[in-house]
């Protein structure tokens, strides 16, 4: 299966850091109405399937990733943006750069070896409540075999939460291989458990799109390399 893809960079001045992330939501999400750009629905509820917009800081430029409807409305929209505005800092007619790529999703079955390799390029935010209590009492101080099971699991979730947002069915076996850590993170105003390092697996995702929790934000983007 193929999935539409729009990449739109906007090179500023100046760099930014990772946190830049959320303001960059907070832009898009009071300049366009559209359900995706936001995840807010009318009544006031949330839209808790997969974010086919998400926005992010790479390589300290902001950066919006659309997937399948979310690529359309990017491509629709971003010719209005005559400026850029994010929180304390303020930018007229950004030079905006729009890429769209198809990309491939595919499980390879025929290999010994695994055939991708994903670096976490912003903190993997994996637990929620009822695994973090888990992590907390069974995983944190448990041997390395033990902690790979443990995100094995979870990142094979978020593998199909993807799939399921972008309506790929997955025939076939996933497989990952986690190699990860642990260090503390500020989300929210509240110090949370985060996760950096990398995976392997036999499943093909899009480069620069997000797993886990907060992946609008920019938390949990991979950073993709094919080795064979």
């Amino acid at each position: 299966m193929k999935v539409k893809k729009a990449i739109l960079k906007f090179n500023l001045e100046e760099e930014l850091s990772l946190n830049y992330g959320h303001k960059l939501r907070g832009f898009f999400a009071n300049k366009f109405e559209d359900l995706l750009f936001h995840h807010h629905k009318e009544d006031g509820s949330y839209r808790y399937a997969y974010p086919l917009i998400q926005y992010k800081i790479i390589k300290g430029m902001p950066t919006v990733i659309g997937l399948s409807e979310g690529a359309e409305l990017v491509i629709k929209n971003f010719l209005d943006i005559d400026k850029l505005i994010l929180e304390d800092k303020e930018y007229i007619q950004p030079e905006g750069r729009l890429e769209v790529l198809e990309e491939d999703l595919e499980v390879v079955e025929d290999l010994d070896m695994l055939k991708f390799k994903y670096k976490f390029y912003s903190p993997w935010m994996g637990l929620n409540q009822k695994n973090h209590k888990k992590y907390l009492r069974e995983i944190k101080g448990s041997d390395q075999q033990k902690k790979r099971g443990f995100f094995k699991r979870i990142l094979i979730g978020n593998i199909l939460t993807f799939a399921k947002g972008v309506d790929w069915w997955v025939d076939g076996d996933i497989k990952v291989v986690p190699k990860l850590d642990s260090i503390t993170i500020n989300f929210k105003n509240k110090e949370m458990v985060g996760f950096v390092g990398e995976f392997y697996s036999n499943v093909s995702l899009p480069d620069n799109i997000g797993l886990g929790k907060a992946t609008a934000r920019g938390f949990g983007t991979i950073i993709k390399e094919e080795l064979i």
